[in-house]
Formats: structure tokens, C-alpha cells, sequence
């Protein structure tokens, strides 16, 4: 989010992509949550929900912003090569680093550490550490729940910022 004062002329596709991203953080909360009854499906959703973060995220620094999109892209790659472990790692970094930038946005305490708790996450649940990875789910599901109501909450033009800041 950059300055709320600041409002460039939206597009369609800005108004879409906005759509999609915040429609991520919906999917990531819900796909997180039904790890502990579905982990198959729940994997294949948290990779859909990553997609569509990395696909639609307004960064202004080209180089962050293709760090994540290319992690997703390595994730869905791993994927589709039977490395479910690894892309899911890769979504988890996605869903982390995004949930860390929209700390700076809302100040929603905990958010800040979703880039550690997403890792302890992935490594209780490769590691078959059931209790610590229910616990994990339950807290990163809680604010991922927080960070979806605030990001719906605010102006779509929010997301967007100041077009004429981002690096091509």
C-alpha cells in the first residue's frame, strides 16, 4: 500500500489484478485452515492462492517483485515435477513475504513474523511434527483472517499507489 492520499487513474486491469490479489489472501486463509483435514487439496489450493498473489502484486521495486513472482513460478514447476514438498515450501514463501510487506500497511501484530512462521510451518509439516504444525496452522489462519478483512476493508486504489513509482 503506498500513500492512501495518492490515487492514480485505475484501468480495468488494475482493478482486476487488485480483485485477484486480495482474492488470494482469501484462498491462502481458507487453503491454510484446511491443511490439518485435507493437506492434498489444501497444498494444491495454497499453490493456487500463491499464483494469484505473485501474478497480481503491486510492488514498486522490480527486483522484489520478480523474486516472488519467480518463486511461484519455481514452486509450480516443482510441482508439476512430483516435488509437492518443495512447492508447497514455494507458496508458503509467497503467502510469508506478501502477509510481512502488508504488515507495514495495518500494523496487525504477528504479521510481521508470517515469513517464520510459514517456514516453522512447512518444516513441522515435512517434518511430521503433527501438534506443532495444528498449532502453526491455527495462528497463521488467525492472521491471515485479520490481513484479508483489513485489505477488503480499505479502497481498492490502495493497492495501487503511485503508478508513476514502479520500476518496469
Amino acid at each position: 500500500m503506498a500513500d492512501p492520499h495518492i490515487q492514480s487513474p485505475m484501468d480495468k486491469l488494475d482493478v482486476l489484478t487488485v480483485i485477484v490479489y486480495r482474492s488470494g489472501f482469501v484462498l491462502a486463509t481458507l487453503f491454510i485452515a484446511l491443511l490439518a483435514y485435507a493437506p492434498h487439496a489444501a497444498q494444491l489450493g495454497l499453490l493456487v492462492a500463491g499464483a494469484m498473489l505473485a501474478s497480481s502484486v503491486h510492488l514498486y521495486l522490480k527486483n522484489f517483485r520478480l523474486l516472488i513472482q519467480y518463486s511461484m513460478w519455481a514452486g509450480l514447476l516443482l510441482q508439476a515435477f512430483g516435488q509437492q514438498e518443495l512447492a508447497l515450501g514455494a507458496a508458503f514463501l509467497v503467502i510469508g513475504a506478501l502477509a510481512f510487506k502488508e504488515y507495514f500497511c495495518f500494523r496487525i501484530w504477528g504479521l510481521n513474523f508470517m515469513p517464520a512462521l510459514v517456514a516453522l510451518l512447512w518444516v513441522a509439516i515435512v517434518a511430521k511434527w503433527t501438534m506443532l504444525a495444528l498449532a502453526l496452522i491455527v495462528i497463521c489462519t488467525v492472521l491471515l483472517a485479520l490481513l484479508t478483512i483489513q485489505k477488503w476493508r480499505m479502497p481498492l486504489h490502495f493497492d495501487i499507489g503511485d503508478k508513476t513509482k514502479y520500476q518496469v
